[in-house]
């Protein structure tokens, strides 16, 4: 896997503006049409994280192996390239070039704000960098072994003045969860914000009859197997409240933890604007084995077993200590 960008039919404006763009651990390289035959598509697919193209600038021919090259990869368990069109097809294209069952999403390098590259950024810098903590410790816990589902609830968004006002807690081991906790309520000192009640469903009286925040700290710090990783999403948001919230009770968070939708965005990043919630049900994933009863942690589990199952076909990865594979630069701790 490299962090290649194969640009096929770009203008020297478009390039110089993926490289202000993208991060300087992707190399964006320029390839002529006129270069490109059958054997030279399959090899970019095969090394290209991003494939952006310009479809007017190739034949139906040349646009129909890329497209069909992608899906191949799909079908067959191999690392899948996002394609990207820079322009629209043309009239002949759109009626004679296969398409794939997710469509190829078009983004503007001309104007100032566009929405499909930011995401596109966005997907690549996540697909690109490291999301968890402490790999050293959990390098040899492989993907079938125990790991700690985690949700949380907040009184809104910012780390510092909101709070968490609950945690949920699920182990899954041999893919099955094993062990799932109810739901940890933690005291506030005041009423809920409003909205907060109906957006989490957790109103004032479930809080009231909680525990202290340092009492629910206390339960995660005495989790069985301190080695034992967490996986949650959104690890920003996670993350910044565990950290603050730690740090309010005088701790420090240094769980093992791995950021799953994050890493889903490695092997399923070719489905773009979907969120990371809904790409099992897309490529048609079914679980088995006993799963939570909480709804949150039911998504958390399939999303999960969903990515774990695909780096082990698509990249032969079975251990944070090899996600080495997953990443072109060197992978520091």
């Amino acid at each position: 896997m490299t962090n290649d960008i194969f640009c096929v039919g770009l203008t020297r404006t478009e390039l110089q503006t993926l490289g202000v763009l993208l991060p300087i651990t992707f190399q964006i390289i320029p390839v002529s049409p006129e270069a490109l035959d059958h054997t030279a598509v399959e090899r970019v697919i095969d090394q290209a994280r991003c494939i952006i193209l310009n479809p007017k600038r190739l034949s139906v021919d040349l646009l129909d192996d890329f497209l069909r090259g992608q899906d191949y990869q799909r079908w067959n368990d191999a690392p899948v390239p996002i394609i990207l069109f820079s322009d629209t097809m043309t009239r002949e294209q759109r009626r004679e070039v296969f398409m794939p069952e997710y469509p190829i999403l078009a983004v503007d390098l001309h104007e100032r704000f566009d929405r499909n590259r930011n995401l596109a950024v966005k997907l690549l810098r996540e697909s690109a960098f490291p999301c968890w903590q402490n790999r050293e410790a959990m390098r040899s816990n492989m993907l079938n072994d125990a790991w700690y589902l985690i949700d949380i609830e907040t009184t809104g968004l910012e780390r510092w003045k909101d709070r968490i006002i609950a945690i949920r807690v699920a182990r899954m081991a041999n893919y099955e969860i094993n062990w799932e906790r109810p739901t940890i309520y933690i005291r506030q000192a005041e009423p809920l914000p409003e909205g907060v009640a109906e957006i989490t469903g957790i109103t004032d009286e479930m809080l009231a009859s909680g525990v202290s925040m340092e009492e629910a700290l206390e339960e995660l710090d005495t989790l069985p197997c301190v080695d034992t990783p967490f996986l949650f999403t959104n690890e920003d948001f996670a993350t910044g409240f565990l950290n603050a919230e730690y740090l309010r009770c005088g701790k420090t968070f240094d769980r093992p933890y791995v950021a799953i939708d994050k890493l889903a965005s490695i092997p399923f990043g070719y489905l773009m604007q979907r969120k990371a919630w809904n790409i099992p049900a897309l490529i048609g994933f079914e679980t088995s084995g006993k799963q939570p009863f909480d709804d949150q942690l039911q998504k958390l589990y399939t999303l999960s077993r969903c990515t774990f199952e695909a780096l082990q076909t698509r990249y032969d990865v079975r251990c944070p200590g090899e996600f080495e594979k997953l990443y072109a630069a060197e992978l520091g701790e």
